[in-house]
């Protein structure tokens, strides 16, 4: 095998908070097979390219106070405020660009106005010396001089960073022809299909190929061969048409997959490295509304399994090379009993680490001796899909362990036992009547001081999800055209109000205000805001962060209420 050099970017937008474990792994893997493997950070490099054009030195002090564990949380809300104004002050050109509380947003505008993706993608790319990120890209360019890359692979997660992405690949393909321009991520399984293929055909002037499955084999067949013709899980262009090669039959093995590699120069945003861990593909609950692991070789399969001996091993490894003790797992799901085996595995290897993971909220954690263990054991938070107070609505989304009458009691067992939680509600799921929509603020007013991080949306009807692809509510919501919107993870849809005599749409929209309305009353509403993610705000207890929500509130911080906040009440009430 021809020893390759091989660059893997991921593009502008992301959470800069975040590390990226797809191209970390797939550094790993392909570095254990002898290739030299330059990562690029793209989602925490471009966005401070952008915001150090503002104000380099307002830039620098803030990132300062971001990643400094020694300041107030007064300090932390000025560079907070800091970061919302310098990218409210940024020149766009229409697209939209923020970095506010928890996320960075950017919505390109030919994505949003336009009802042909394809070609909004290539008006972008015609027009990349206007876009937002396109000094950066330059900059980047001036890399591969030195570089000169057998193979450049982005990895796309979401329609934020799609657009970048293709402009990056022509920018690359442009100044190295010779280079094997490669996009792949978890965003392409869900787009790219044999009804959609042919509609990417004007892309792969600037694109070699797209691998459309895990990564874990295509990228080492492609770096070994340099041509995507017979590389499995992959599509390419055979003179005008785009064929899609099988995914692998023999789906990689977990247990086998090297230690993450991650590039140190580039650091996240948060006082401490806090690198991701991945233990599983694919997730065998197969929710309604859920695709998530449909870039898994083994989607609607059987969940593959890193065993938690090699995940200790891997946390002490990273350790090792990092200093570090805290892990952000980022499994679809990790269950309790897997959790407990690998704390008995880090005992048994003398290291202590802690965690951060998604776990269904089972009457499992009814326990509070349960989740005393799962404390001790090394969990420090949990990521909670409640989504519904309607055990009718749970069951026809297949999600039958939820039991609504016990989240209250989870929900304190797990604050008892020191364990923080972020719940996802979900807004307007097909069938459900409105009023259990209507019930959340009134839960949250009740049990709030057991949650700390609230994410509500409205329902949306998702890509390759079990509803999308078998249609299990087309008798209740109306799917939409969307020939020429295959850049789109969700398909516009409206509701079948029948008989209703409302607009279950306007309803939804109602019950969604009133949910973000008590989001924001919520007591840690603020202080989860200022320190986003668990990366940030791992290290502090519970009743650190209460102390530091009243100091924010004392001192005049204070959320504005949701437009027309009324109109949503009074809709409501005559439901």
């Amino acid at each position: 095998m021809k020893k390759r050099t091989v660059v893997l970017m991921y593009p502008p937008v992301g959470s800069v908070w975040h590390l990226p474990m797809g191209i970390a792994l797939l550094t790993a893997v392909l570095q254990e097979q002898g290739h030299f493997v330059t990562q690029r950070y793209g989602h925490i490099l471009g966005v401070e390219d952008i915001l150090r054009c503002y104000d380099r030195a307002g830039l620098e002090a803030v990132l300062a106070t971001i990643r400094s564990s020694e300041v107030s949380i007064i300090e932390r809300y000025s560079a907070r405020m800091w970061l919302e104004e310098a990218s409210a002050q940024t020149e766009t050109h229409g697209d939209t660009f923020r970095v506010e509380r928890n996320n960075v947003v950017y919505v390109s505008e030919g994505l949003r106005t336009s009802h042909d993706d394809i070609q909004a993608a290539l008006t972008a790319i015609e027009n990349r010396r206007k876009h937002l990120f396109y000094p950066y890209f330059q900059a980047e360019l001036l890399l591969l001089d030195s570089l000169q890359p057998d193979m450049y692979g982005i990895s796309v997660d979401t329609e934020r960073n799609v657009i970048p992405a293709l402009i990056l690949a022509a920018m690359v393909k442009e100044a190295q022809p010779k280079t094997l321009v490669v996009l792949g991520g978890n965003f392409w399984p869900r787009v790219l299909d044999e009804t959609t293929a042919q509609q990417f055909t004007p892309l792969f002037q600037w694109v070699d190929a797209i691998v459309y499955a895990e990564g874990f084999q295509p990228l080492a067949e492609l770096a070994d061969s340099l041509d995507a013709k017979t590389v499995s899980g992959t599509a390419w262009n055979d003179r005008g048409v785009v064929r899609l090669n099988p995914r692998t039959s023999s789906p990689t093995h977990f247990h086998s997959l090297p230690v993450p590699v991650f590039d140190t120069s580039v650091r996240q945003w948060s006082p401490e490295m806090v690198p991701p861990v991945f233990t599983s593909a694919a997730c065998p609950s197969a929710c309604g509304f859920c695709a998530i692991s449909a870039a898994s070789d083994s989607f609607l399969g059987k969940a593959r399994m890193m065993p938690p001996s090699t995940v200790a091993d891997q946390m002490l490894e990273l350790h090792q090379r990092h200093g570090v003790t805290r892990f952000d797992v980022v499994d679809e799901t990790f269950t309790v009993g897997q959790q407990l085996a690998l704390g008995r595995e880090l005992v048994k290897r003398g290291f202590s680490a802690t965690w951060q993971c998604y776990l269904t909220i089972t009457n499992q954690l009814l326990d509070k001796e349960k989740c005393a263990q799962l404390y001790a054991a090394g969990c420090r938070a949990v990521q909670l899909g409640l989504e519904s107070l309607s055990s009718e609505t749970l069951d026809r989304e297949n999600k039958r362990w939820n039991t609504p009458e016990n989240y209250a009691q989870i929900l304190r067992n797990l604050r008892e036992a020191g364990i923080q939680t972020h719940v996802f509600l979900i807004v307007g799921i097909p069938g459900e009547p409105i009023q259990w929509a209507a019930q959340w603020p009134e839960f949250l007013r009740e049990h709030g001081r057991n949650i700390l991080t609230i994410k509500a949306g409205r329902y949306r009807l998702t890509r390759r999800s079990p509803e999308e692809m078998y249609g299990t509510h087309h008798a209740l919501i109306e799917p939409l055209p969307d020939a020429g919107r295959v850049l789109h993870l969700n398909r516009d849809f409206q509701y079948r109000d029948e008989g209703s005599g409302r607009s279950i749409r306007k309803d939804v929209e109602a019950a969604r205000d009133l949910v973000e309305q008590a989001c924001r009353e919520h007591w840690a509403y603020e202080v989860t805001s200022t320190l986003p993610w668990w990366i940030t705000r791992g290290d502090y207890t519970w009743e650190q962060l209460e102390e530091q929500s009243v100091i924010l509130r004392t001192t005049g911080v204070k959320t504005p209420k949701v437009s027309h906040i009324a109109d949503a009440r009074r809709r409501l009430s005559r439901v």
